[in-house]
């Protein structure tokens, strides 16, 4: 059931049957969230989320069955989860949940105030703003910049295009002005294709791909 409602909320998922287990994941693949069902007789203790923080800094939601006892609710919060949710859970609150995590301002961000940043083969470089890779070269209005910064510090991740306008320039700032920068962007960028580019899928919006 977890496992279909974070495909209706748009992201996919692997899953372990014991906390044991998944914790053993040797780190090769980064994961963006991390939900854990509790029950009476597979309990999930303050220790096992403190481990489970300390290996991962992404969101981690609990649907704990303990939920109404405030006490033990609290010490869950304190351990390190994000989100705790009672069970049986609403399905839609955990959509709902899931959905505001992934949308919530991670650690702050380097990238907007790097001089240079150096990905495989490409550079950006924010006092020229300029990208280069190999004899291949392209530079960018300030608006254009600040759109690219975004994306940059949120690499292979969707947005709509209401999200981006308003986080890369401030809330005034129209879809239409946005679709507008973004053919810009993405005609830039065609000479860097395929380490990086703007791709766009239905249903989920835009997203700066990069290798």
């Amino acid at each position: 059931m977890i496992s279909y409602l974070v495909e209706l909320a748009g992201a996919r998922s692997e899953s372990a049957a014991e906390v044991d287990y998944a914790q053993q994941f040797d780190g090769t693949k980064r994961f963006d969230m991390i939900i854990v069902g509790t029950s009476s007789t597979s309990p999930f203790t303050a220790d096992q989320i403190t481990r489970l923080r300390a290996q991962s800094q992404c969101p981690l939601i609990i649907l704990a069955e303990s939920y109404d006892e405030t006490k033990d609710t609290l010490e869950i919060y304190k351990a390190g989860a994000d989100e705790v949710l009672p069970k049986p859970f609403v399905p839609d609150a955990l959509i709902g949940a899931i959905t505001a995590e992934m949308r919530r301002p991670g650690p702050v961000s380097v990238v907007p105030l790097a001089k240079q940043i150096v990905l495989g083969k490409l550079v950006f470089d924010s006092e020229l703003r300029r990208v280069t890779g190999g004899e291949r070269s392209a530079s960018f209005t300030k608006r254009e910049w600040q759109l690219l910064t975004f994306f940059l510090a949120n690499p292979n991740q969707f947005f709509t295009a209401a999200e981006l306008a308003s986080r890369a320039w401030g809330p005034e700032t129209s879809v239409e002005q946005f679709r507008s920068y973004v053919t810009r962007l993405r005609h830039k960028l065609e000479p860097f294709a395929p380490d990086c580019s703007v791709v766009t899928e239905k249903g989920k919006g835009y997203s700066f791909a990069i290798e």
